[in-house]
């Protein structure tokens, strides 16, 4: 079922209009005057010990954070069987395409164009200036197993939204999943043009 979204907000990146224009969107609806943009989303799951698994799924992104405690988060990180090492930060941000514009921006990843299938690692403030952001094949799996002795003290959330916390022995895991979701795009306004209207690429004017 595909999606039209009206920006409520601020900087809307997942919506087709403001919501001054939703007249206008519907008419280009009805007139058949739009495109349709196909997102991967995330699928992932908390592993225990004893291989039992809660599914989770996410959008935008699935992210691993401490929880209220001002202290770091060391976690290992796999991608498919190949460890990336251990990881102290104040989190992970595990994003889809669409969700690099999102909370993994902000912790310094990558714009990556919303159509590809891939999944980007963003640390969220690393305790390294060696830990960078990595952008991975859509048939990979990224695990994440905490370090921490505390392991109540992480959660995971899932597009900001769903939270859980961890429980002793479970791992994070997650890919790419076989569900997609549709958004409507209308003329103009492709991602290019996003990005420079709403992150104001070069945009000199505050500038004496």
């Amino acid at each position: 079922m595909p999606i039209l979204g009206l920006n409520f907000g601020r900087i809307g990146f997942l919506t087709a209009m403001p919501r001054d224009r939703a007249i206008e969107a519907l008419d280009l609806w009805q007139e058949g005057r739009y495109t349709l943009s196909s997102r991967a989303m995330l699928e992932a799951s908390l592993v225990d010990g004893q291989g039992d698994q809660t599914p989770l799924r996410a959008l935008n992104d699935v992210v691993l954070h401490k929880t209220g405690v001002a202290r770091v988060a060391r976690v290992q990180v796999h991608v498919d069987e190949e460890s990336i090492g251990p990881i102290s930060a104040d989190g992970i941000v595990i994003a889809s395409p669409t969700g690099s514009t999102a909370y993994s921006l902000s912790a310094g990843g990558p714009v990556v164009a919303p159509t590809l299938d891939a999944m980007v690692v963003t640390p969220i403030c690393a305790h390294s200036l060696s830990v960078r952001p990595l952008v991975v094949p859509p048939s990979a799996t990224v695990t994440v197993a905490p370090l921490d002795p505390h392991p109540h003290e992480l959660m995971v959330s899932c597009d900001g939204q769903v939270a859980r916390h961890v429980g002793p022995e479970e791992r994070l895991s997650v890919r790419v999943s076989s569900s997609r979701v549709v958004l409507v795009r209308f003329p103009g306004m492709g991602f290019m043009t996003r990005l420079r209207e709403k992150l104001h690429w070069g945009d000199l004017s505050g500038r004496g």
